[in-house]
């Protein structure tokens, strides 16, 4: 699913990069995002909310789309 949502996200040519921000609590999803190649980029608050940002841009998704099924 997570592919096809990112396929989705960067079929328009003009994206080059994908954000989302997640608990900062929460270790499992974390890792899930780093499997499809999200970088940690900073930790934010979002309300009462501590966060952590993450991104993945074209070229590293490319890249490691296929690292993200196994």
């Amino acid at each position: 699913m997570m592919q096809f949502a990112l396929a989705r996200c960067f079929a328009p040519q003009q994206v080059i990069a994908v954000f989302v921000d997640r608990l900062a609590g929460n270790t499992r999803v974390h890792r899930f995002y780093e499997r499809f190649g999200f970088q940690f980029v900073e930790s934010q608050r979002f309300g009462n909310d501590g966060c952590f940002v993450y991104c993945v841009n074209r070229a590293d998704w490319h890249h490691g789309s296929a690292i993200a099924w196994r």
